[in-house]
């Protein structure tokens, strides 16, 4: 009796232990989140900085940056699975090349089509073009993902979040690190926002309370359970 109850306890400490790591690790990434939310609304009040393509990842997202350059129209990604208003549709990302420099850009979000061998179709400028955007690093999924295209015969190609491996396999190119979103009021994109990649604050908020609540339940039915066998 007493080895099952010893057993018993061990099983709950060790659930709780793992909801509560679980617990504050959704409190910490909204407590992160906010502040990265914050420091990018001050950023957007501030006027972008011209800088050289090369020099675009230095700056580290902490700033909005004005880049030249020309567009690499024949080899566009299209990020997969990104929905809109409750569509769903793509990002896409195009590569912007200057000084021998291959910078990608994220132009924005577009609409899919309800047949999904279908691609959509959107228009990349021939020429120089002036970006105003901020660097940021590649985006990630939240579980990991595999699959991705390698090499890639038929552009643009779907991809689900890659890294920056399997973008310098399917794009068969050496790109600088991270990415640049492009702003709103910049020409060149389709529908943008100011908002980051990421879920917002409250739903991390949110998903704390869920573990937290489920350990109290725990530790609530825990209790029920040991009184009654008690009496």
């Amino acid at each position: 009796m007493k080895l099952r109850h010893g057993l018993i306890a061990v099983l709950v400490l060790s659930l709780s232990a793992l909801m509560m790591s679980a617990c504050i690790w959704q409190l910490r990434r909204g407590l992160e989140r906010s502040a990265q939310l914050e420091a990018e609304k001050a950023m957007a009040a501030v006027a972008p900085a011209p800088v050289e393509l090369a020099d675009v990842p230095a700056t580290g997202g902490t700033r909005r940056v004005q880049v030249q350059g020309e567009f690499e129209p024949t080899r566009q990604v299209l990020l997969d699975n990104q929905t809109r208003d409750g569509q769903f549709g793509y990002r896409v990302w195009t590569v912007l090349q200057s000084g021998g420099q291959s910078l990608l850009v994220d132009r924005g979000w577009v609409a899919g089509k309800a047949d999904r061998l279908s691609r959509p179709e959107w228009l990349t400028p021939s020429g120089s073009v002036t970006l105003v955007g901020r660097w940021s690093a590649l985006p990630r999924a939240g579980w990991a993902t595999t699959g991705n295209p390698c090499p890639v015969t038929d552009w643009p190609v779907r991809m689900t979040y890659p890294d920056a491996a399997d973008l310098r396999c399917a794009l068969g190119m050496q790109l600088l690190p991270g990415l640049l979103r492009l702003d709103p009021t910049s020409d060149h994109g389709f529908a943008r926002s100011t908002v980051s990649y990421g879920l917002p604050p409250e739903r991390h908020f949110g998903y704390a309370g869920q573990w937290a609540g489920l350990t109290l339940a725990l530790w609530i039915l825990t209790w029920i359970v040991w009184s009654r066998r008690e009496r």
